[in-house]
C-alpha cells in the first residue's frame, strides 16, 4: 500500500499543474453583474436570462443625483413618464444602505399612474395584480424592493439564473480596495466564471484582455429591443421599464422575447 502511494506521489509530480485558469476552461459558467435598478428595462432581464449566475452589485457608492436605482419610465398617454421611488439621501452612501422614504405615499401614486396608463392594455389585469403584490410588501431599503421586483419578474418569466449577493463574496476575499476592472475580474474569479457577460456602459474602465489572461472569455451583451405595439402611441419607445412590455405583451410573450435569441 505504501509503495503504491509513493509511486502515485512520484507520478503526480510529473503531471501538468492544474491551475485556476485550466479549471475555468473545463467549466462553462457565464456570469453577469449589475446594480439593482428600479423596475428595470427588458435588457437587464435578457442579461440575467443569458447568465448562469447574476451578482447583485450594491456595494458601491450610490449616485448622488437621479438614477435608474430609484426611477424608471412607463408610457402615459403615449408619452414617457417617470415613476420615482422616494428615498432618504446621505453623503457617501452605499447602494445597500439607501432607505425608502415612506413619508411619501409612492405606492398609491405608482399604482394610480399605472392604472391610468395601462388599464386598456391587453394584459392589464394579470400584470397589475402582480404589481400590487409587490407593492404590498414591506421594505425599508430601496435595494430590497428592487430585488423583489427583479426576482419576481424573473420567476414569472421562468428565468432560473442563480442570484449572488456581493456581500457573500466579501466573506471569501477582501474586495474593499479593488475598483473598476480589477473588482469585476476578482468577482468573476470568486464565482469561478468561465465567461463574463458585460453591458456597454463600462467601456471607460473595462479591460477585456485582462479577462482573457485569466482564462475568462469576455462577451458584450447582444441586445436589441425590437418593436412591439405600445398602447396609446404610434411611435415606438424602446427604453421603457419592463412594465411597458408586460402590460402590452403579458408574461408569456415577454418570456419568449427575453429568453429567446440574443437579438431580442
Amino acid at each position: 500500500m505504501e509503495t503504491n502511494l509513493k509511486k502515485w506521489k512520484q507520478h503526480s509530480k510529473k503531471l501538468i499543474p492544474v491551475t485556476n485558469s485550466f479549471l475555468i476552461k473545463l467549466r462553462k459558467l457565464k456570469l453577469s453583474i449589475h446594480q439593482p435598478d428600479f423596475w428595470p428595462w427588458a435588457g437587464l432581464f435578457h442579461k440575467i436570462a443569458c447568465s448562469d449566475k447574476f451578482v447583485i452589485f450594491d456595494s458601491v457608492q450610490a449616485p448622488r443625483g437621479k438614477s435608474w436605482l430609484t426611477r424608471n419610465q412607463i408610457l402615459l398617454n403615449g408619452s414617457p413618464t417617470w415613476i420615482t421611488l422616494p428615498i432618504f439621501r446621505a453623503s457617501n452612501q452605499k447602494i445597500f444602505d439607501v432607505k425608502i422614504n415612506h413619508q411619501v405615499n409612492y405606492r398609491a401614486k405608482h399604482l394610480g399612474t399605472m392604472r391610468q396608463a395601462y388599464v386598456k392594455s391587453p394584459y392589464f389585469c394579470e400584470v397589475f395584480e402582480f404589481v400590487e403584490e409587490i407593492y404590498a410588501e414591506k421594505h425599508e431599503l430601496a435595494r430590497d424592493l428592487s430585488l423583489s421586483i427583479i426576482k419576481g419578474v424573473c420567476q414569472k418569466l421562468g428565468i432560473k439564473t442563480k442570484f449572488i449577493e456581493i456581500q457573500t463574496l466579501f466573506a471569501l476575499s477582501d474586495l474593499s480596495e479593488l475598483r473598476g476592472n480589477d473588482l469585476i475580474l476578482e468577482i468573476c474569479k470568486l464565482c469561478q466564471a468561465s465567461s463574463y457577460l458585460s453591458g456597454t456602459g463600462c467601456l471607460d474602465f473595462i479591460k477585456p484582455e485582462e479577462f482573457s489572461k485569466n482564462g475568462i472569455t469576455f462577451e458584450f451583451q447582444d441586445f436589441v429591443q425590437l418593436e412591439y405595439a405600445q398602447i396609446g402611441t404610434q411611435d415606438f419607445h424602446p427604453s421603457m421599464s419592463i412594465l411597458d412590455l408586460l402590460y402590452n405583451l403579458g408574461f408569456e410573450q415577454t418570456a419568449t422575447r427575453v429568453k429567446g435569441n440574443s437579438a431580442f
